[in-house]
């Protein structure tokens, strides 16, 4: 699956109990793990002494989850419980028909686009574990193999930050179109400069 090496292939089934059985979950979860997912796989182990790369500081096994879908729809809270449930770094290849959607957890889980199985393949960063994640996730995420100058993580958490003060300055911007008392709209505005300082200096250092 997905160009990996074959020495890295598991293919050892899960059952769904695995997961909602021992876990505390809402009645409404646990009817997502019965509608929405046919059955879990492990394809592949993603780790030294399957493929030879260097251990990780923060990385050591990366499993590829296959997630066997009912339906054209990715469940992300289903996702998100069985990834915060494993302490290993998971890639979901959720897959319907011929298709295949890829997803990781960061600070949430990030889907990738619905692409052909046929035609989906991912590069690894040989360099280490923390580098085949960071390459892995950033595949998923972003599209490329990764940044040399930030994690994975740093590049979420970055794009996170840049998406609330972008949020911040977009109302304070509107209230100060509608304020009519000149102090608070001079507020308004140095606080709108400043919003756009920060946003600035985050964007050159992407």
């Amino acid at each position: 699956m997905l160009g990996l090496p074959s020495t890295t292939e598991v293919g050892r089934r899960i059952p769904k109990e695995a997961f909602y059985g021992r876990l505390k979950v809402s009645a409404a979860l646990r009817q997502s793990f019965t509608d929405d997912i046919e059955c879990f796989t492990v394809a592949n182990s993603i780790k030294t002494s399957t493929t030879g790369i260097p251990d990780g500081e923060r990385v050591h096994e990366v499993l590829v989850v296959e997630v066997a879908l009912k339906a054209r729809r990715v469940p992300e809270e289903v996702l998100a419980l069985v990834a915060r449930a494993n302490p290993h770094k998971l890639l979901f290849a959720c897959t319907f028909n011929d298709e295949v959607r890829l997803a990781v957890m960061l600070k949430r889980i990030a889907v990738g686009e619905w692409q052909s199985v046929d035609d989906t393949s991912l590069t690894l960063k040989v360099t280490s574990m923390d580098g085949v994640w960071d390459s892995i996730a950033s595949q998923v995420v972003y599209g490329d193999a990764g940044s040399e100058t930030s994690t994975v993580d740093e590049r979420f958490a970055m794009d996170a930050k840049l998406k609330a003060l972008r949020d911040e300055l977009a109302r304070v911007e509107a209230r100060g179109r509608k304020e009519r008392q000149v102090a608070r709209k001079n507020a308004l505005f140095d606080k709108a400069k400043e919003l756009k300082r920060q946003i600035a200096v985050i964007e050159e250092g992407r």
